[in-house]
């Protein structure tokens, strides 16, 4: 009898981990879904910036363009030099460059952030992998469970 009871824990103690470990995966799956959406966020940003600046190229020297300054409010601008644009180049450093060195700095951040997404995306999948090989363990350890109080 006691070691029908010892099995018992033991077998309750391996379900209790794997219980756990699966909860951390899960987490960690959630966790990368919410990374993948502040990189989609960005890359979405700089994809405005992109059409953004091809429009005011377009748009030409010397118009005038209402700008938001929040809450709903504009304040009108003359376009001055639409070739001209300020970038932050990290640490909080920002350089003027042409408009096509601009959007070649944009298309290079674009292509970082699509291959950080990619590896999030593989981390995810090996996270379901994990998860899976957990969840067919747990199963296996339930139905051992179930033949032998039986």
């Amino acid at each position: 009898m006691a070691k029908k009871e010892e099995k018992k824990e033991v077998k309750n103690s391996s379900m209790e981990e794997l219980n756990k470990e699966l909860r951390g995966y899960i987490a960690q799956i959630e966790a990368l879904r919410a990374e993948i959406s502040v990189v989609d966020e960005s890359i979405a940003n700089y994809r405005t910036v992109i059409k953004t600046i091809n429009n005011l190229r377009d748009l030409g020297k010397g118009k005038n363009i209402l700008i938001p300054i929040g809450g709903g409010a504009q304040i009108e601008a003359k376009i001055e030099n639409p070739d001209r644009v300020v970038v932050s180049i990290g640490s909080g450093i920002s350089a003027e460059l042409s408009a096509e060195e601009a959007l070649t700095q944009i298309a290079k951040e674009i292509a970082s952030l699509q291959a950080l997404r990619r590896t999030l995306e593989q981390a995810i999948a090996e996270a379901y992998a994990k998860t899976e090989e957990l969840l067919q363990k747990t199963r296996e350890l339930g139905k051992e469970e179930g033949k032998s109080s039986t």
